[in-house]
């Protein structure tokens, strides 16, 4: 980040970054506004021995005035600070019993007629390291709490005893310094959360995308790029996955393979884009044949694979067919099949059993697959069930 002089900064945010950054640090603002609260009353009323030190003729006054007035007025703020509020309305009310103990000093030191005020004064600048370092407000109200400060301590000076001119340019030598330096640490303490706060939403946004863009990148791993299929690594992804949630579901299953008749030829005839733009049909014809908790896959090329977990071997050929049918039924010409089918079909090829395992699923695979094979040896556009589990069927 591009500072200028030693400063962060100051950058600007939205309303709701805003909301968010505050509600960010309420509790972590909170825990260090009342450490703060604590920390800082009981030095003030610890400085009760200097005041019957340094002026032991207003001694009373100083009691009655820390104890009697401050005190009380700081355990109410420690209570408010510790409760359910705003945290804007509780760095506000600690800036301003703040300045209620430095009214309150005021008036001890204005009533003393001991010289040693002139040297006890000088602690005035406590006050503002008070309202900027110590209670790690904002800078705007820290400013505003140093104004006011400023305003009050230098309409006092003159009531001093023994004050004068001098007095209060060697006093302001002493004062503004520190000022200007503690409202340098305010600005840039701010600055320098605001700006890790919103680092980090940059980094949150940064890293959701890059989440999404992982998904993306695994979901498009096992996904078929033309049909958005399934590929052949979803498939086994979708395996392990069933295998894992419903493997009673995996004892009965029925893997169906279909290959599309006549495809190279199709290819040729009209060409890749015609051969992209059918599989793609032909894919979406079949989603919508089988049931939604069937997976369907392109194994390559003109092959696709469908799996039917929880399924009996007899809904095997209805699900069969259903897919043959839906492709038929596309209408798509196909004038170089070189028999009776002027359209493209598919040929269907079904196994039943179990695939709990991958030796089982590949099993019924095979046996898929030599089902197609008869099926095209039939004249295509038809569907078998594997003749070692069902006799053989044909649909012209």
């Amino acid at each position: 980040m591009t500072r200028w002089s030693t400063l962060f900064p100051r950058l600007r945010m939205t309303a709701d970054q805003q909301n968010a950054f505050l509600s960010l640090r309420t509790s972590a603002r909170t825990r260090l506004l009342l450490s703060s609260v604590i920390g800082v009353c009981g030095f003030y009323l610890a400085c009760i021995l200097l005041d019957i030190l340094l002026l032991g003729d207003v001694t009373l006054l100083a009691i009655s005035l820390r104890f009697g007035v401050v005190l009380p007025v700081a355990l109410v703020l420690v209570r408010y600070v510790s409760g359910d509020h705003p945290i804007v309305n509780k760095e506000h009310a600690a800036l301003g019993v703040a300045i209620l103990g430095n009214v309150c000093w005021c008036l001890i030191l204005v009533s003393s007629r001991n010289p040693a005020v002139l040297s006890y004064f000088y602690a005035a600048a406590s006050f503002q390291m008070v309202v900027t370092i110590a209670a790690a407000s904002p800078f705007r109200p820290s400013l505003i709490a140093s104004l006011l400060i400023f305003v009050l301590n230098y309409s006092v000076i003159w009531f001093l005893e023994g004050s004068s001119g001098f007095y209060v340019l060697q006093h302001l030598a002493v004062y503004l310094p520190t000022v200007g330096m503690t409202l340098l640490v305010s600005y840039q303490l701010e600055s320098e959360a605001i700006a890790n706060f919103l680092q980090s939403q940059e980094n949150e946004v940064l890293k959701r995308e890059l989440s999404r863009q992982n998904k993306d990148l695994a979901r498009l791993s096992v996904t078929d790029p033309l049909t958005r299929l399934s590929n052949r690594r979803g498939t086994d992804g979708e395996l392990s996955r069933l295998r894992l949630e419903m493997p009673q579901a995996m004892e009965n299953a029925v893997v169906l393979i279909i290959d599309v008749d006549h495809f190279k030829a199709f290819n040729d005839g009209y060409g890749h884009g015609a051969g992209d733009d059918c599989l793609k049909r032909v894919a979406r014809a079949m989603r919508r044949a089988l049931p939604l908790d069937a997976h369907l896959a392109r194994q390559g090329g003109e092959e696709f694979l469908a799996i039917l977990p929880a399924t009996d071997a007899d809904k095997a050929g209805h699900f069969a067919e259903a897919v043959r049918r839906s492709v038929r039924q596309l209408g798509i010409a196909h004038e170089f099949t070189r028999d009776r089918n002027r359209h493209v079909t598919v040929s269907v090829g079904a196994a039943t059993g179990t695939i709990l395992n991958d030796d089982d699923f590949q099993s019924l695979v095979d046996a898929a697959d030599q089902a197609v094979y008869a099926a095209k040896a039939d004249g295509r556009n038809g569907w078998r069930i594997n003749e070692r589990q069902q006799v053989a069927q044909d649909v012209a």
